[in-house]
């Protein structure tokens, strides 16, 4: 046995002399053989080991006992040794995950606390081919995609080592007689309240029993053909998304004429690490979500939006998906506003945290202000002006137009999302729109070479 894990290390480049490997030592069966198999391999590998154990805090005295057997076992074989003390059923409920899931991400946690206080490489883990196939065959029964039916990577992140996967449970229980190498009994392994224990104990045995006593190797060999088939997908998404996302802050955006070139599996993949990046999890993320995504790019209307979990939104755009982090706070509807203007002074618009200033000039020649700034022929104002946010039937002149134009569909033609043509102000007189702020202002008011007398108007946020 001592031959294949090594040559298994070899194959998967997992281990370099001087490297520091941090060992997840549970006391039981798997956890103890790999110590020792890693103990005898520092005559191939120069390497230093760290021990690392975790009471959970489930199993009362039992576990006390499991963490002082580790202990004094790293003691024995002069190897460094870390606990950690915690109640994964409190944490579980605190985090509103199953205790499962709280206990990895404990032990992931705290294995990686150890690697970075001792300048660590690797983190080498216990898992067998045993847990491989309950892992697949699990993944089955959830229906998982691609990444779950290929199982356990052998080396993860390029941190995570596993030098056991392709032993059976049965063959580390014999090296362990053989070797004379004590290990504790983990009683909840047997309770088949669990599921994964019910996979192992139950569905396993009456498979290989009743329909092919080779299923367990030929489940793993699935695992590896799979495993390869993924690792070329992913690659080739995260080269695409590179190349085709466009990443701001809470923001991630994709073309839809982009998107629409690549098949369905590569979409899916790249929706995947856009979550992944703006989640940097994808804890809750679903198929049911993906492929609510994919259909609101097919059949949705322009400024469709979905919910995600965690505040994650997606939105529609004209000619773009937009993934981003919901601010709750900001989508509230702008009410409706209304302010008469200073002439000339300073007001502010507290609804859109922004204000607007105008100043009273003479024509001086050629003026460009940008898009948050015009100038306007004062004597063509009728009345006082006012400041507001859209109301139904609006119409106004854009400039260069010999007739006017809902406001509606100029704000459809600018590509403005639905979600913000609310918040556009508009400066008005008695008659008409003078100024759609930011985007264009009325043929009626422009400047002209008999215009004398000058309006600036400048909007900024404040």
């Amino acid at each position: 046995m001592f031959n294949r894990v090594y040559e298994y290390i070899q194959k998967h480049n997992m281990l370099k002399p001087g490297d520091g490997v941090v060992v997840g030592v549970s006391g039981g069966a798997d956890s103890m053989a790999l110590i020792h198999l890693l103990c005898r391999m520092r005559e191939y590998i120069p390497m230093a080991l760290y021990v690392v154990h975790i009471d959970h805090g489930i199993r009362g005295e039992a576990a006390k006992e499991d963490a002082l057997f580790v202990e004094t076992m790293a003691t024995e074989w002069g190897l460094d040794f870390f606990l950690k003390e915690t109640s994964v059923p409190k944490l579980a409920k605190e985090w509103g995950l199953s205790e499962e899931q709280a206990g990895r991400k404990v032990r992931h946690d705290f294995y990686q606390e150890v690697r970075r206080r001792v300048n660590g490489h690797r983190i080498a883990l216990g898992h067998h081919r045993d847990d491989q196939v309950e892992t697949i065959l699990f993944n089955i029964i959830r229906g998982s995609g691609l990444a779950g039916l290929s199982g356990m990577e052998p080396v993860r992140d390029g941190v995570i080592i596993r030098p056991l996967l392709e032993i059976s449970r049965r063959e580390i229980e014999a090296y362990c007689r053989r070797e004379g190498i004590e290990y504790r009994h983990d009683q909840t392994n047997e309770e088949i309240i669990y599921t994964r224990n019910r996979v192992r104990h139950m569905l396993i045995p009456m498979i290989e029993e009743h329909f092919n006593p080779s299923f367990s190797s030929n489940l793993t060999r699935m695992g590896d053909i799979l495993r390869d088939d993924e690792a070329f997908l992913r690659d080739y998404s995260r080269d695409a998304f590179d190349r085709d996302a466009t990443i701001k802050e809470d923001e991630i955006s994709f073309s839809l004429r982009d998107l629409s070139q690549y098949p369905e599996a590569i979409r899916r993949r790249l929706l995947r690490e856009g979550l992944l990046r703006l989640k940097k999890n994808l804890v809750d993320i679903h198929h049911i979500h993906i492929d609510g995504i994919l259909d609101l790019v097919k059949e949705s209307q322009v400024g469709s939006t979905l919910d995600l979990p965690e505040n994650i939104k997606v939105r529609k755009d004209y000619r773009a998906l937009i993934l981003y982090r919901d601010d709750p706070e900001e989508d509230l509807p702008v009410s409706d506003f209304e302010y008469r203007l200073k002439v000339p002074g300073k007001t502010w618009i507290p609804q859109l945290n922004m204000s607007i200033t105008l100043e009273k000039l003479t024509n001086s020649g050629v003026l460009n202000g940008g898009n948050g700034c015009i100038y306007i022929d004062a004597d063509r104002v009728r009345g006082e002006l006012y400041i507001r946010n859209r109301r139904n039937g609006d119409r106004f002149r854009p400039l260069g137009m010999r007739g006017t134009k809902k406001l509606k569909d100029f704000l459809i033609d600018r590509k403005v999302p639905r979600h913000k043509r609310d918040s556009i102000p508009l400066v008005v007189d008695r008659n008409n729109i003078v100024w759609v702020a930011g985007y264009q202002m009325s043929e009626d008011y422009k400047v002209t070479q008999k215009t004398r007398r000058l309006l600036k108007m400048e909007i900024r946020e404040d």
